[in-house]
């Protein structure tokens, strides 16, 4: 008897541990609200000085990088996309309980919100990165229909059904992601739409009242600052869509701060004040892209330290993850201008001083890679690349593995061993070839092909060729 109770004990606990294995990988994993509020929890307690609260203009416009380099301000970004101002309540009630910030921002845009409940999939990432919690089921009880209330406490009957879209991000910590746990909430949008101008708000001076349900929780915002006795602050991003019936809910809100004595920063009337260029600095009409989010970063972290005497907590070993942080961006920062470069002449001179010693790159000259328009050779060996290279063609790596130089015309290989797929590179008389995650990454066949992979992110920063045959034209 006592063996069959034991080997019972034992059953359900491999089942329970089975479970929750199930439960882990199928679960949401997602940077829009899920994973900035699970990474929150992982937050050493009393480390943030600011907080900011909001939509999806809050984890795309505001970088804490930037106010780290710039003023040694630990912030974090916890919010979620079309975040209405009741889940935005309840991710500060929230988080208060694990940090005690200096100053709360809330992002505001959404507080045009109309409607009674948003939709499933929204509500869905506003609410599941939560620990179970009173606050998780009150959040989950004003955001939903009273029927559903239970599917979303339990969060698997959501998502069960994701079996048929996971990748091999849903078994790894942080998707993947290195450096994910050092993550302040922000997601860059590294993408560019160009405007001609800005829309002009200045003579939008009536106000339009907020919903009853929005208002109801705007209230509470400012009732829970008070009685934590924590400043707060409130801010509309700028973005190239606003319309003026938005603005006008935006002065409605301007009026209730004003009443309240609570600062409001509306920055869709400080373009100027920011540097927005419309040209540059956008994502899409709504938010602003990795460049215009450091013009905004910056101004806030000058402002914040200004108006509230922030200390500078750089050096502190309470905020080694912020180091991290910022040293994650700036790499990103610099891939991302690597990728965007589309110039022979200026990327293979950008490679080399960029990706500080992080990089493998890899030079091929393919075919009849010289249509002697240009001053490739002499440009190929001014960068470090090996003359019997740029003579007769072939293969150059180098970087973070070391030098190796396979000239055409002969047999060669080389299987270099990444973090998550090997690169292997053939070269034979009757060509050449460069696989990477089971696919060529040739892109011009006469001409010079560029692949460049960066060890600290662990990812494939850019595979391009340019065509001989057509005046070295950038093909990806």
């Amino acid at each position: 008897m006592k063996k069959k109770i034991i080997g019972t004990v034992i059953f359900l606990a491999l089942a329970a541990a089975l479970l929750w294995k199930l439960n882990d990988v199928f679960r949401l994993k997602q940077e829009d609200g899920v994973i900035p509020m699970e990474l929150f929890y992982e937050q050493e307690p009393g480390s943030i000085d600011v907080m900011f609260y909001g939509s999806s203009h809050t984890y795309s416009d505001i970088n804490p990088a930037v106010l780290w380099e710039e003023k040694g301000i630990p912030s974090y970004d916890l919010a979620g996309s079309l975040q209405p101002l009741w889940n935005t309540y309840y991710y500060m009630k929230e988080s208060l309980k694990y940090q005690r910030p200096k100053v709360m921002v809330v992002e505001l845009v959404r507080a045009i919100e109309s409607r009674e409940y948003i939709e499933e999939a929204r509500t869905i990432t506003n609410t599941l990165g939560m620990k179970l919690s009173r606050e998780k089921l009150e959040d989950i009880q004003v955001s939903t229909a009273e029927e559903n209330v239970l599917d979303y406490l339990l969060g698997y009957p959501v998502y069960h059904s994701r079996y048929t879209e996971l990748s091999r991000e849903d078994f790894e910590p942080y998707l993947g992601d290195p450096h994910g746990s050092a993550s302040k909430g922000f997601y860059p949008l590294f993408v560019t739409k160009s405007f001609d101008s800005m829309p002009d708000m200045s003579q939008v001076t009536e106000s339009d009242p907020l919903s009853e349900k929005t208002e109801e929780y705007l209230r509470k915002i400012i009732a829970l600052a008070k009685e934590e006795g924590i400043p707060l602050v409130f801010m509309i991003s700028p973005y190239q869509g606003i319309i003026e019936s938005e603005q006008r809910i935006f002065n409605r809100c301007a009026e209730i701060a004003a009443e309240e004595d609570i600062p409001f920063l509306d920055f869709n009337r400080m373009y100027e004040e920011l540097g927005i260029d419309p040209a540059t600095d956008f994502a899409e009409a709504s938010h602003l892209n990795y460049r215009g989010s450091e013009k905004l970063s910056s101004w806030l972290a000058s402002w914040l330290q200004e108006e509230y005497g922030l200390p500078d907590r750089r050096g502190g070993s309470l905020y080694a993850s912020w180091d991290e942080n910022l040293a994650d961006w700036k790499q990103k920062y610099e891939n991302q201008l690597v990728y965007e470069e589309e110039g022979w002449y200026d990327l293979l001179h950008l490679i080399p001083e960029s990706g500080d010693g992080h990089y493998t790159y890899v030079i091929s000259l393919n075919g009849s890679y010289d249509n002697g328009e240009q001053p490739l050779k002499e440009t190929l060996v001014s960068v470090g690349v090996p003359e019997v290279i740029a003579e007769q063609g072939g293969v150059y790596v180098a970087g973070a593995d070391g030098e190796t130089a396979l000239p055409s015309g002969m047999d060669g290989f080389l299987h270099l061993e990444f973090e998550h797929s090997d690169l292997e590179l053939t070269v034979s008389p009757g060509g050449m070839e460069f696989i990477y995650e089971g696919e060529s990454q040739i892109r011009a066949a006469n001409g010079l092909n560029i692949l460049v992979y960066d060890h600290f992110t662990e990812s494939l920063v850019t595979a391009l060729g340019f065509d001989a045959d057509n005046g070295y034209a950038c093909v990806r």
